[in-house]
């Protein structure tokens, strides 16, 4: 397997979170010092102040971390901002801000924020930001929900990616068989007939190349967004108890994951999940977060890929359950506080997030650059379809570490992938076993709602 898939998932799951959760319990960040007062006359020539960016070791991150950097420290004669990526980001950063070593800046994705922000190890940006009124008119709220916590923000969001929107497609697969993928799916009718054409097996019936796969460690989205496109929902926030086991939710997990299998044959188990299954030319669609596109061109650059926007339930609109996204944050206990927040207010700009999307190929965070040039772009057109529909996603709600659910969810969609375990089953387990993940959050780190 390649490496980089490896590295990639490796760091998802490590972001579950429970170990990193106690770990962030032990450490309350104590406020920084103010500055003193008096002591006669300043130098002439000020300190360099020198601040320290924390993020998750990645090409893209990195190279996007840097050159933003770079280009606030030319303009700046009193800050000068350090880029040190991290392999294993949540645990490098739960262990430093407990030793207090950690960066002053800290690069959280949204999924993963909520620890950090229960235990009082991030800094509120909610001033920054011009106030929660402002945040909301400039800032979607299926990204700021993630980071938000008991009236305050504690990140800015740079983009916007998540899965459960719509299908990878490997495009080389879809020229072979002389097609050509839809920009948008409105009737899942039409995804099962495309599926069945573009699947392929051997004599003996078995299947080679899959015509659509939703194996994928982060697929409770689309579970969560097919429920609510019923009219149904899956998660009481006061208590943190999950109800999958519901019409809805039965027909979610039947439609979207026993059937591609058991009723279309248009996948196998016997494939690897999607993320390999896609690089490995094994499916032609995929259900996963739609930045899977830059990341192979990174780690598979041979790859030909595409994205198709799902149909909603029943031809209803789509409902997209987002996971947040990659952003910024301030470690609480920095000691040179104002200075990070000068860079969080020098991210908060328009001509500064676009460079970051731009690198990332990704989707915005903010309404004023839905309609920004570079969306018509040849290389950002594959994102217009998900664009139309990025401003009225929905965060998944108060469940702590959303990583955490994934790890719930993966193995039973593992075993009924198999047939090692039944639909109404499952989501009586999923309910069971989702609940007591979101709960236990709540009493290791005291996240109140």
């Amino acid at each position: 397997m390649n490496q980089n898939q490896m590295t990639r998932r490796q760091m998802l799951q490590l972001s579950a979170g429970f170990g990193t959760a106690s770990l962030l319990a032990a450490c309350v960040a104590a406020p920084a010092a103010p500055a003193e007062e008096g002591g006669g006359e300043a130098a002439p020539d000020m300190a360099m102040t020198e601040l320290s960016l924390w993020s998750m070791s990645y090409p893209p991150h990195d190279n996007a971390w840097n050159m933003l950097a770079d280009q606030y420290n030319e303009a700046n004669d009193e800050r000068n901002v350090t880029v040190e990526p991290k392999t294993d980001p949540w645990t490098t950063y739960a262990s430093g801000l407990s030793a207090g070593t950690a960066g002053d800046l800290l690069s959280i994705h949204g999924a993963a924020a909520a620890s950090f922000m229960a235990t009082n190890t991030l800094l509120p940006l909610t001033e920054t930001l011009g106030g929660m009124g402002t945040i909301k008119d400039r800032f979607f709220s299926a990204v700021m929900d993630y980071y938000t916590y008991q009236g305050d923000v504690y990140g800015i969001p740079l983009h916007n990616n998540t899965p459960g929107i719509g299908f990878i497609t490997n495009l080389d697969l879809w020229e072979e068989a002389g097609m050509e993928p839809p920009p948008t799916y409105t009737h899942w009718d039409d995804v099962w007939q495309d599926a069945k054409t573009l699947t392929q097996a051997d004599d003996d019936g078995i299947i080679n190349v899959a015509g659509l796969s939703m194996r994928n460690y982060h697929n409770i989205q689309y579970l969560c967004g097919a429920i609510y496109e019923q009219g149904g929902t899956y998660l009481d926030e006061e208590t943190g108890v999950w109800s999958v086991n519901t019409p809805e939710g039965i027909r979610a997990l039947t439609e979207l994951f026993h059937d591609p299998i058991f009723t279309h044959e248009v996948d196998s188990p016997d494939l690897p999940a999607v993320f390999n299954g896609l690089a490995e030319g094994r499916m032609a669609m995929g259900g996963i977060w739609i930045d899977y596109i830059p990341f192979a061109a990174t780690a598979f650059p041979e790859g030909n890929f595409g994205f198709t926007m799902r149909p909603g339930i029943d031809g209803a609109d789509p409902v997209v359950v987002g996971e947040g996204g990659w952003g910024l944050n301030v470690n609480a206990a920095s000691e040179n506080p104002e200075d990070a927040l000068d860079f969080i207010d020098y991210l908060n700009d328009d001509g500064v997030m676009i460079q970051w999307l731009q690198s990332q190929h990704s989707l915005p965070c903010v309404f004023s650059l839905l309609d920004h040039e570079w969306y018509s772009s040849d290389e950002a057109k594959f994102l217009q379809p998900a664009l139309a529909t990025v401003q009225d996603w929905v965060w998944i709600g108060p469940v702590g570490t959303k990583y955490a659910m994934d790890d719930v969810f993966w193995p039973g969609l593992e075993e009924l992938s198999l047939g090692a375990i039944g639909v109404e089953d499952l989501a009586a387990r999923l309910d069971e076993d989702l609940t007591q993940r979101v709960q236990s959050f709540r009493e290791d780190t005291g996240y109140e709602w």
